[in-house]
């Protein structure tokens, strides 16, 4: 009994997750800090925790932030350590797309050098580190046959919110609460992200690209031009190969009442992703969620275009390369105890809930509005590093395996991507146990 306990205190030790998150908190990337993160639900917490340049279980390097005396099940605690200049291996720095390089396949991503390691004493108990993880997708064992509705897939909101210069943004508005991310969409993607939310808006300009005319908005404000990232969203599913949801959200300027407009953007579309979008078959009116993953791996088109077709102009509402939209739930409006609500009523998939058997996004935000309800503008960032670390912990549960596509504002406080592929790996493990009959004894 007493080798029972002591390996079951081990092995719930060992499972005691211990991750890196970057945080949100900083006035530029750059100056933005590592998080420790342990839980949530330590069985026994470990004694101590260390933050590593280099793997300590290959390393006997001292750690450069060692933290005693754990006793909370689950925390996070922001460091001094500054994230600094991130470099991409293995082929994935952006500016790498434009050489002849095959940019490298980690089956089980790639550590950055920020490294984070538990103990029990000297005991090494975990290892974990900050991560690319550019194809985590098409290295999954087992999914190959799932519809896309049946997988967990990691999102951005206002995906195309970001600044790429701080010191060329003059406006407080932008910087404080109209910015959602803190990396740009090539980032977003190799970092492991598969659904992109694009809220698109028109502005004429006195160009002779048509192109120029269209934006990335948030909170009705221009934030980006769209067509880099367009290009950064070909570049990168031609590089990995992963399936990406590109979803047009939302057209909040220049398209009211303006079908040509809605056109222009189409022919932007056809011009610049053509050839990597998914064609749908009509023959069969399917949606595009019943599609698997094989479907798009085979078809060497691993793109999926979300659009509102029904505003296009006919023949080019009949596209094949655009799918209609998914149902969208938000909890902008919400606080969190509204969203767990509202999370409970939504993952159950019980007979009351609105998410059935389709293909569902759910963005999970909150709003400029709901912090004015709650008598304090809260910036973005402050918004998304009360609620992130919330929902992050709620889909490490049973949650996660009814997940269908989640988007966050700043999702790097999170360890999402980990999180989607440890359900993905259940839900095909599972998927794998439907061909046998289980047969209930009963006395």
């Amino acid at each position: 009994m007493a080798l029972w306990l002591a390996l079951y205190i081990k092995l719930s030790t060992a499972n005691c997750p211990v991750f890196l998150s970057i945080s949100v908190m900083g006035k530029t990337l750059i100056d933005s800090c590592l998080e420790l993160n342990w839980g949530p639900d330590c069985y026994e917490p470990p004694e101590w925790v260390g933050i590593y340049r280099t793997d300590p279980s290959v390393s006997n390097l001292l750690p450069e932030l060692r933290m005693d005396g754990i006793q909370n099940r689950t925390g996070r605690l922001q460091t001094h350590i500054k994230l600094g200049k991130l470099h991409f291996p293995g082929g994935w720095e952006k500016q790498d797309v434009h050489e002849q390089l095959v940019p490298t396949k980690y089956a089980k991503g790639k550590c950055l050098p920020y490294y984070v390691a538990s103990y029990r004493g000297n005991e090494l108990l975990t290892v974990d580190c900050l991560k690319i993880q550019p194809n985590w997708l098409g290295q999954l064992k087992g999914i190959a046959e799932l519809p896309i509705k049946h997988l967990f897939l990691p999102g951005t909101h206002a995906s195309g919110a970001f600044i790429i210069n701080y010191s060329k943004t003059k406006s407080l508005l932008v910087k404080d609460y109209l910015v959602a991310q803190h990396f740009d969409v090539w980032s977003q993607l190799v970092f492991g992200i598969r659904y992109l939310d694009l809220s698109v808006g028109f502005k004429h300009l006195d160009s002779s690209s048509e192109a120029d005319n269209f934006w990335l908005v948030n909170e009705n404000m221009f934030i980006n031009p769209l067509v880099d990232v367009l290009r950064d969203v070909r570049r990168f599913v031609q590089r990995s190969g992963e399936l990406v949801i590109l979803d047009f959200s939302s057209f909040p300027i220049g398209f009211y009442k303006h079908p040509e407009v809605y056109s222009s953007l189409f022919h932007l579309i056809r011009q610049e992703l053509g050839d990597v979008a998914y064609e749908r078959n009509v023959s069969i009116n399917e949606h595009c969620y019943e599609r698997c993953y094989m479907d798009f791996k085979l078809a060497e088109r691993p793109l999926l275009i979300l659009f509102p077709t029904q505003e296009l102009p006919h023949p080019e509402n009949e596209s094949l390369l655009l799918c209609n939209p998914w149902k969208r739930f938000s909890t902008s409006y919400m606080n969190i105890s509204q969203t767990l609500d509202y999370m409970r009523l939504l993952f159950s998939k019980k007979k009351d809930s609105p998410v059935q058997d389709e293909g569902w996004i759910f963005h999970a935000i909150s709003s400029i509005e709901q912090t004015l309800n709650s008598h304090k503008l809260q910036t973005a960032k402050e918004r998304a590093a009360l609620i992130n670390p919330k929902i992050n912990q709620w889909l490490k549960g049973p949650w996660g395996l009814n997940a269908n596509i989640v988007a966050l504002d700043y999702f790097s406080n999170t360890n999402i991507i980990d999180v989607v592929i440890t359900a993905n790996t259940h839900k095909a493990f599972l998927a794998s146990k439907q061909k046998y009959i289980n047969l209930e004894i009963l006395e």
